[in-house]
């Protein structure tokens, strides 16, 4: 089950990777990871930190919320940041100097 940052008046999501958990029983996320189990962690990731940035300076006014799939349509949202073309587009001139 993957995990995504949306906004409903935008449209857009932003994939954050699988839930990780203590332990496969427990409800509680420790954080959320993109990558193998062996790659580094998402905040080790300098442009998808800068993707999270930009996604929350253009969206967080208008609410964000954390959903998992399945729990919204995922064709109805533009994708951001979810790979390497997309992600160079998405933060090409930003942040503004």
């Amino acid at each position: 089950m993957d995990a995504y940052l949306i906004c409903d008046a935008t449209r857009k999501a932003m994939w954050l990777g699988k839930p990780i958990r203590p332990t496969a029983k427990d409800p509680r996320i420790l954080y959320y990871h993109r990558g193998g189990y062996d790659g580094p962690y998402n905040h080790e990731v300098q442009e998808d930190n800068r993707v999270l940035w930009k996604f929350l300076a253009e969206n967080g006014r208008h609410g964000v919320r954390v959903v998992f799939s399945g729990e919204y349509d995922e064709d109805s949202y533009e994708q951001v940041g979810s790979d390497e073309v997309e992600t160079a587009e998405y933060l090409r001139g930003w942040p503004p100097k």
